[in-house]
């Protein structure tokens, strides 16, 4: 059973929505991932230096970054894109 929910902001929801379904089904997966434990360690899994509670979870090319809400229990996914953008965009 999921610990924590999942909520995606906008640009992450706008990307997810028009990827190609094989990209969805990862991103899928790493949600699932996060639901139940989203500071796992897994290798694809990193905290970001300089943030608080502010992760990044790898799926292929794509960076996905999110930040934990312990309080609330939930997971916010702030941005996913591609490893030579997401750093920029922050």
């Amino acid at each position: 059973m999921a610990s924590y929910k999942v909520i995606l902001q906008s640009q992450p929801e706008k990307y997810y929505q028009k990827t190609q379904a094989k990209i969805a089904k990862a991103i899928e997966k790493c949600f699932e991932l996060l639901e139940d434990n989203p500071r796992q360690r897994l290798g694809k899994l990193k905290e970001l230096k300089g943030y608080d509670n502010v992760y990044r979870y790898q799926v292929g090319h794509l960076r996905i970054i999110y930040e934990i809400h312990e309080d609330k229990k939930e997971v916010s996914v702030m941005s996913i894109w591609p490893r030579g953008d997401v750093y920029k965009k922050l």
